[in-house]
């Protein structure tokens, strides 16, 4: 097997990481793969970890981790105006040093408190806004909402990521919702749910991500009612043996997974 293809091979494996387990699955690679594939494995998590916005630990305050806040090999928050760098795998940050390059103005800091009365609100679990200024385009901010609910105890976690573009030039919102749900006692179940939108003519950024994250979470709702009256009933007979009914008679709300990927937030 060629570098490249194992690269690639790492690279998809960590992608398909629910974001509670990376610490295992990184355990069970270098167990598999050997001491030298330690450098490869931590690359393939750093990419991880900016892609799916993890937040990290900065200092005793949560930082979500982007293409945008990033410089060079560090990482920089505005809200903050300090640079520092990560360690990955256990996501803290370190060498951290004052940064003025990039700075919220007063009405990108009014925006991100709104955003985090919002999320508060609206969100349970390891909470974490932000909001970044995309310095070579000066009419565009990035909000972002992390929250993230790890249960290992009782085998399942969670993570929902919500990232938008707002056009203050063209009062345009660009966003996506993703969320993933895992749960893994008697059997291995793992969900994913994205949506992408582009909207015109905004007069309230909060109100609108607001508006879009409830039709979202309304989606889901529906969708699982539909699974638990068509797709999961035809697999009654192909799941594994667990000496314990499935009432198929409720919704699937009704159990664990159920109730977190409905729930969202």
């Amino acid at each position: 097997m060629s570098d490249s293809q194992f690269e690639s091979i790492i690279s998809q494996i960590i992608s398909d990481t629910p974001s509670g387990e990376i610490k295992q699955v990184y355990e069970d690679l270098i167990t598999i793969a050997g001491e030298n594939s330690k450098e490869t494995v931590l690359d393939a998590i750093e990419q991880y970890n900016i892609k799916n916005l993890i937040p990290i630990e900065v200092d005793g305050k949560s930082v979500v981790l982007s293409r945008y806040n990033r410089e060079g090999s560090k990482f920089f928050d505005p809200a903050s105006s300090i640079s520092f760098n990560v360690d990955h795998l256990n996501r803290e940050g370190f060498d951290i040093q004052p940064f003025q390059s990039t700075q919220l103005n007063q009405v990108q800091e009014d925006l991100l408190k709104n955003l985090q009365k919002y999320a508060e609100k609206n969100f349970p679990g390891y909470l974490t806004t932000s909001i970044y200024p995309i310095p070579e385009e000066s009419n565009k901010i990035v909000l972002s909402i992390v929250s993230m609910k790890y249960n290992p105890s009782n085998f399942w976690n969670g993570h929902w990521r919500s990232e938008y573009i707002f056009d203050s030039n063209f009062n345009k919102l660009k966003g996506s919702i993703d969320v993933q749900v895992h749960y893994y006692e008697d059997g291995n179940v793992s969900f994913k749910s994205s949506e992408t939108f582009d909207l015109d003519d905004i007069t309230d950024v909060i109100k609108t991500i607001a508006v879009k994250e409830k039709e979202f979470e309304e989606n889901l709702d529906t969708s699982f009612s539909q699974l638990n009256e068509t797709q999961f009933k035809s697999l009654r007979r192909r799941l594994p043996i667990t000496r314990s009914r499935v009432n198929w008679g409720k919704a699937i709300g009704t159990y664990r997974l159920g109730k977190d990927a409905a729930q969202g937030k």
